[in-house]
């Protein structure tokens, strides 16, 4: 979630059932958002234990050739289907080409067999990105202009995957059918990289208004850093190293919510809405930024980060040193904006390092704050390929009071800590058949349906 927070505090580890906001006590979105967490925990689990990995009523998200002949698509039927505890909707019969995002054509694929299923996650949505034109959005337009409260979208798509004979027999085998479905779909096997993030302090500070010279953190301000995965891959190998298969990060020091709505673009020069209205949620040159809209969001995409060149505020044009990479940013319709990231270079190249001597800290982001990719040394599936996925992310509360970041374990020795997310749920569907003429035809439906209590 990028947004404005001071930091994120849900753990489910601790098994907190309620937040109790006490009087004459300061109020701090931490805790209405962990209370949202808490519930949205509860009901998931509660539903997932009852249903199971996933399930839905009759015929929701069911496959089927479209009416006519029409080919390379096919249909998927409304209702509820639960996915991992999570409800997912589709309202009205959706055609698979027409799903958001634009998903993979099917002209594209060989003839053959595909396995069907649904990927599941949790989209965070702002006023901007609500914007339409019912004029019906989050925002409060009495208050002109700044916005409140930001929003959690459930994005489902179906996805496609071309599946052998060997796999289809154990895919579609009762009862290890959905633990078969995930390693399929997991196939080869690899874990999610970790980190750890340090701040230490070497002397007691009994003055929580001065900042100490011997305090790591030496920030003048509370912050919230987010060290996200942009390109995703593996860690930089000590020899021959790919540059289009190592992963590389990018970090902000407010959780990325630094962003501007665009209103054109013409190769390098970007026209935005607004330059910001504080320096603090502000543009300058130099600084490094993503352009994205709706379809970059939902395909989880990650193309090169652009440096700003030239700043117009009469204009409020933003012309890069280079233009973009592809058509990104250039429908309207599609909430393109341009996000701010805070590292003063382009995404740096993931290392993987073990131990606690200061040279295996090699990224210091600023004002002390250290981060360590450990790899497969902080990992229990050690031996195990160590891959970062677009969107991974880390939040680091910093704080200057302690002149510490908020991070479990010792202070000395930092655990290693897996993605806060973006998780991902998934759900087979059913293995279709694509004919050599473009015919979709659903062979096995590998849904399971609930039946109501009462009827």
């Amino acid at each position: 979630m990028q947004g404005d927070f001071t930091r994120m505090t849900f753990d489910q580890a601790k098994h907190y059932s309620a937040v109790f906001q006490q009087q004459g006590r300061v109020f701090l979105d931490a805790d209405s958002n962990e209370m949202s967490d808490i519930l949205r925990y509860f009901s998931r689990r509660l539903a997932a234990d009852l249903i199971g990995p996933h399930g839905g009523v009759g015929d929701a998200f069911k496959i089927a050739s479209p009416a006519g002949d029409l080919l390379r698509d096919f249909d998927i039927a409304p209702g509820h289907y639960y996915v991992d505890g999570i409800l997912c909707e589709n309202d009205g019969n959706t055609r698979y080409t027409a799903q958001p995002g634009s998903p993979e054509p099917l002209d594209g694929l060989a003839a053959g067999s595909y396995l069907a299923y649904l990927d599941v996650w949790e989209r965070h949505v702002t006023a901007y990105e609500d914007e339409n034109e019912q004029r019906n959005g989050i925002r409060e337009v009495a208050l002109r202009g700044p916005d409140t409260g930001s929003r959690a979208q459930i994005i489902w798509q179906v996805k496609l995957k071309a599946i052998d004979e060997e796999h289809l027999k154990n895919v579609t085998r009762e009862p290890r059918v959905h633990n078969a479905f995930l390693q399929f779909l997991a196939d080869p096997p690899t874990v999610r990289g970790m980190l750890r993030a340090r701040a230490l302090k070497t002397k007691a500070d009994d003055e929580p208004c001065i900042i100490s010279p011997e305090a790591h953190y030496r920030g003048a301000e509370n912050q919230l850093y987010r060290v996200e995965i942009h390109h995703p891959g593996v860690a930089r190998p000590a020899d021959k190293p790919d540059i289009n298969k190592i992963a590389n990060f990018k970090w902000s020091r407010e959780n990325a919510p630094v962003f501007f709505a665009i209103v054109d673009v013409q190769g390098e020069v970007v026209t935005v809405r607004d330059l910001g209205r504080e320096s603090r949620f502000g543009l300058r040159v130099d600084d490094w930024v993503e352009i994205v809209d709706d379809d970059y969001v939902l395909q989880n995409r990650a193309e090169p980060l652009l440096q700003v060149k030239e700043i117009n505020r009469d204009s409020m044009e933003v012309t890069l040193k280079t233009a973009p990479a592809s058509q990104v940013g250039t429908d309207a319709t599609k909430h393109p904006f341009m996000r701010r990231w805070d590292q003063r270079s382009d995404a740096i190249m993931v290392v993987e390092t073990t131990g606690d001597k200061d040279p295996n800290w090699i990224f210091t982001l600023e004002d002390g704050v250290q981060i360590q990719f450990p790899g497969g040394a902080g990992n229990p599936a050690a031996g195990t390929p160590t891959f970062y996925r677009t969107g991974d992310y880390w939040l680091i509360p910093a704080r200057v009071a302690t002149g510490d970041v908020e991070w479990p374990g010792p202070r000395e020795t930092p655990q290693a800590r897996l993605p806060l997310g973006v998780d991902h749920a998934f759900a087979p569907l059913g293995i279709i058949s694509i004919a050599a003429g473009g015919k979709v035809t659903l062979d096995t439906d590998l849904r399971r349906t609930i039946k109501p209590l009462t009827s």
